[in-house]
């Protein structure tokens, strides 16, 4: 569940009293993935001086015949980062594949090795594993208390790794993300280390009916909790989805 990836949903059709952690997270997945996506957002990245750096990107999906997933995201401003993309291929059977792109590497896509997902993305709060998906049967899905927040019903679930080597690749030993019961929307996920501290949380705000049943934040606020720095990553522009097909 990448950080850039801002969840749908509608009112609750089944019974949440007999939903486990796994249920939850499925029926997310299931109404917030669009075959065709594409959006313009601006991101500010704040550091502990209080110092704003000022970005613009655009993220693309699109979703093949085989059902398997694409997620594009290139920069286009300032000029220091301009032509910077990270491409990630989602797979059904094996692990994501993720390539960046610099113009340092004289139009070659660096490939991204599974030990490097850990690393923070271009002086962002969000790792290259951030933009990963991830396969369900190499984690646990445990659903915890549920929680009111702001008058709201949130289901709770922790994310924890149960394949080890997506668990030695990993920076994170859980995430425990907050899920609305009503649109089934998770607007909060905290990541903690494995050691079990907090290290950090992310806010999806501004919710908005784009189309159907689906939903997106126009805010995303990753909040990097050690270090004091957040990346606050706004929509520029009305984002386009589509089932089937969609013209950019």
């Amino acid at each position: 569940m990448g950080g850039w990836l801002l969840a749908s949903g509608n009112a609750l059709a089944v019974d949440a009293s007999a939903m486990d952690g796994h249920a939850i997270i499925d029926l997310m997945t299931e109404r917030h993935e669009q075959a065709h996506e594409f959006e313009i957002q601006n991101m500010t990245l704040i550091d502990r001086a209080g110092n704003k750096e000022e970005r613009e990107l655009r993220r693309y999906v699109r979703k093949d015949e085989d059902g398997e997933f694409k997620y594009l995201v290139v920069f286009h401003s300032p000029s220091g980062v301009k032509g910077v993309a990270v491409l990630t291929w989602q797979h059904k059977e094996k692990a994501d594949e993720q390539w960046l792109y610099l113009l340092a590497y004289k139009k070659k896509m660096k490939r991204i090795a599974k030990g490097g997902r850990k690393n923070y993305f271009m002086g962002t709060d969000y790792t290259f594993e951030d933009l990963v998906s991830e396969s369900a049967d190499r984690f646990v899905y445990e659903r915890q208390a549920d929680e009111n927040i702001d008058g709201i019903d949130h289901f709770v679930v922790d994310i924890k790794p149960v394949d080890k080597k997506v668990a030695r690749s990993s920076a994170y030993g859980l995430r425990r993300v907050r899920v609305r019961q009503d649109i089934v929307l998770a607007t909060i996920t905290e990541y903690f280390d494995k050691r079990g501290k907090l290290i950090k949380r992310q806010m999806l705000s501004d919710l908005e009916n784009v189309s159907g049943d689906v939903w997106r934040a126009n805010l995303a606020r990753m909040e990097n909790l050690a270090e004091s720095h957040p990346s606050i990553c706004g929509r520029a522009d009305p984002v386009h989805v589509a089932s089937s097909g969609l013209s950019l």
